[in-house]
């Protein structure tokens, strides 16, 4: 099941809106792909010896590479470009919504009167105010957008940006990141049959759905922190015929009792979580599954520790200049230890990288099975 799947919550494109989108996609990839890798070169004839002249040393941290890099003329080029072209993304997937906005709230509406699942919005969950104040990869209003009872633009941008990103880079066309996971499970523990299955920080929803269409026997959930992200997952899981139950909650505090799930998942959330979050997820995750249940938490190859420093600058990028505040707290993070202190036994858990099915990427999970 490809990831870009068609329903009635999507806008249609205009063939000029496609136009756009399809050169944001070749800008984009030429400034990552192609032109990404050169700055370190940049780095070693122009930035470090242009620092080394200033201070008397050479660059000898990480902020010190970055003040050399960020002081480079070709380097300012390429941020500002590649800033750009993010923003430029956005604007072209937003562009269709704003005009399709009200016929989607409509269906919206529609969806919401003999739904198949369920939607649970709660006034008493709080999003961190490092959530609250950025627009998270420059999505506009970010995750918290919630312009009023009908509002689903936060989820709508958020599914819109993903499938034009996915497009250009291959990510999850062929096989969704829940299918991987899944696929994995398969692998990792072939007697697992799970029969009650959390989604935390769904967002959208595109991952909570395909678990409803594996397991059509299963009772799925789904909890974000975003109502106009969880009111469009709604409606989107409706429209693909997925009965998927979704909980305006926390990560942290669930609200569900104790040993009351199977499967225990995330997907890409963990770089969006300060470490201390993302440990009190998976605690959260270890105190929900039943003897026998696993949990994964699927996220971006990001390691820093398989980078040199000028390379730890270099992608990091994203934390200053992309809307991602704990990128670095991600990329650095233990997980081993986290799922350990979570309670998961050491030779119960998987920590490292797993390859998409057609081997076009390589996702990073870290994945835990309680005894």
């Amino acid at each position: 099941m490809p990831r870009n799947l068609e329903h009635d919550m999507l806008a249609t494109p205009t063939p000029g809106d496609e136009a756009r989108q399809r050169f944001i996609l070749a800008m984009k990839n030429h400034l990552g792909g192609q032109l990404r890798p050169q700055l370190r070169k940049v780095y070693d004839a122009q930035a470090k010896p242009g620092y080394t002249v200033r201070a008397g040393h050479e660059p000898d941290d990480t902020a010190s590479i970055a003040e050399a890099l960020y002081d480079n003329n070709i380097y300012q080029a390429w941020s500002s470009l590649y800033r750009a072209a993010q923003e430029r993304m956005w604007s072209s997937v937003k562009a269709p919504l704003d005009r399709e906005r009200s016929a989607l709230e409509q269906n919206y509406a529609g969806y919401a009167k003999a739904p198949k699942g369920s939607l649970e919005l709660s006034d008493e969950v709080e999003a961190p105010e490092a959530i609250k104040k950025v627009d998270i990869h420059l999505q506009p209003g970010g995750y918290t957008l919630d312009e009023g009872p009908r509002d689903i633009m936060a989820g709508a941008l958020y599914e819109a940006g993903g499938r034009l990103y996915s497009q250009g880079v291959g990510v999850g066309t062929i096989e969704s990141k829940a299918e991987c996971v899944m696929r994995f499970v398969k692998e990792w523990a072939p007697d697992f049959h799970p029969t009650r299955i959390l989604d935390m920080a769904c967002s959208a929803g595109s991952s909570s759905v395909p678990y409803a269409l594996a397991f059509p026997d299963a009772e799925v959930h789904g909890i974000d922190i975003g109502a106009g992200l969880l009111r469009y997952a709604h409606a989107r899981a409706e429209a693909l015929g997925a009965k998927v139950h979704f909980h305006q909650a926390s990560v942290e505090k669930t609200g569900f009792e104790d040993q009351s799930f199977d499967l225990v998942v995330s997907h890409n959330a963990m770089h969006e979580m300060s470490v201390e979050t993302q440990q009190r997820m998976m605690t959260e995750a270890y105190r929900l599954l039943k003897p026998g249940g696993i949990c994964i938490h699927q996220d971006v190859p990001l390691r820093f520790e398989k980078l040199d420093p000028v390379m730890q600058v270099i992608h990091g990028w994203d934390q200053n200049f992309n809307g991602e505040p704990f990128w670095s707290a991600y990329g650095t993070n233990d997980c081993q230890a986290m799922l350990k202190h979570a309670g998961f036994s050491e030779e119960n858990i998987f920590v490292g990288p797993f390859e998409q099915i057609d081997q076009s990427f390589s996702w990073f999970l870290a994945a835990g099975r309680k005894e």
